[in-house]
């Protein structure tokens, strides 16, 4: 599997559970972080978010940098956690 195959995402922890998919997208780019994609992780029954979102910048070369920027940051009243983690595409 070659790099172009591999697309760098943000992972994040702890985000409020009243959190919407805006709020994060423009919080994330008022901090300088242009977002391509943002999924926010809900709770199928309740709609909910329990704490999660996938977001994929338009730079894939800025996410380390994101991730030491954003990681320990205050969101809603709660210090995020922020990883790097890549998605594989299924290229046939």
């Amino acid at each position: 599997m070659d790099q172009s195959e591999i697309t760098p995402r943000l992972l994040f922890s702890n985000v409020p559970v009243d959190c919407h998919d805006e709020y994060l997208r423009l919080w994330v780019e008022a901090r300088g972080y242009r977002v391509f994609s943002l999924r926010l992780i809900r709770d199928q029954v309740s709609g909910t978010s329990p704490s999660f979102a996938h977001v994929q910048l338009m730079n894939c070369g800025k996410v380390e940098e994101a991730v030491r920027s954003l990681d320990g940051q205050e969101l809603g009243g709660r210090k995020v956690k922020v990883a790097c983690f890549a998605i594989h595409s299924a290229r046939r």
